[in-house]
């Protein structure tokens, strides 16, 4: 899931709509330094990151974080609205998943529209970034908490996932995890396990991975303020802990 702060309105760089202009065109490769929302309205879109492919089809919709490679990964014809924009995710407000399907098209459209409207008029204004905001806000209608009553099972990864992204810039353990939810590490470790499909051992590592890029890349912070941000014992805990994970240091990560 994804988690934005929007009691204020986005930080909204760039939006437009795109149609692929020929019949052999791919999405460019490239660095993604801040969020990208793509809203297909035809066809389809096949676009990768660091970590995944994502085959974003008529109707759905794909929230991109920051990542250091960009790229389409097949030909394709598609139609979509993007936007290029910067928002916290603290104190959470909206969550959503980064791929979806969106329920209102009728309404996304109309927005899109006026957003379009507006960028033309006055590029950036306030009334484009409140646009935005809304956009994101009805995209995740039907997804964020309270749309259906969750089990117990999914209630419990929920809780997992929020306790992990509030405390992400700390050095957490499954023990702390399950000792703050009251359940037995190894039932929860387990329950995870099922539900997503990666350890929730891993999954903490791979959490705090992705902020560590995020603050190498958005960031002018030193190494050493990364790793004090992140709670690491050290930089030189922190610059190993990154090449083990990644194959390359974070020194080179930040200017690949």
């Amino acid at each position: 899931m994804l988690y934005f702060a929007l009691e204020k309105p986005v930080d909204m760089l760039w939006f437009g709509e795109f149609i692929s202009p020929r019949k052999d065109w791919k999405h460019l490769t490239r660095r993604l330094f801040e969020y990208e929302m793509m809203i297909v309205t035809e066809g389809e879109l096949w676009i990768a990151d660091d970590d995944r492919e994502y085959h974003v089809k008529d109707g759905e919709y794909l929230i991109m974080s920051p990542t250091r490679v960009q790229k389409g990964t097949r030909v394709c014809k598609c139609r979509f609205y993007w936007m290029h924009f910067r928002c916290d995710a603290l104190p959470s407000s909206v969550s959503l998943p980064p791929h979806a399907e969106y329920r209102d098209r009728e309404n996304i459209c109309s927005l899109a529209h006026m957003l379009l409207r507006s960028e033309a008029e006055h590029p950036r204004s306030v009334r484009s970034r409140y646009l935005a905001t809304q956009l994101l806000l009805e995209l995740a209608e039907g997804h964020g908490e309270g749309e259906k009553k969750l089990s117990q099972r999914e209630q419990l990864v929920h809780s997992v996932k929020e306790f992990v992204t509030f405390h992400r810039f700390s050095e957490i353990k499954v023990k702390d995890i399950a000792r703050e939810l009251g359940y037995h590490e190894k039932y929860l470790s387990t329950v995870f396990h099922e539900a997503e499909g990666v350890t929730l051992k891993r999954y903490l590592v791979e959490e705090r991975l992705s902020e560590a890029k995020r603050l190498l890349m958005e960031t002018d912070y030193t190494i050493a303020e990364v790793a004090y941000y992140l709670n690491f014992p050290s930089p030189h805990n922190f610059s190993r802990f990154f090449k083990q994970e990644t194959g390359m240091t974070a020194t080179a990560f930040r200017s690949s």
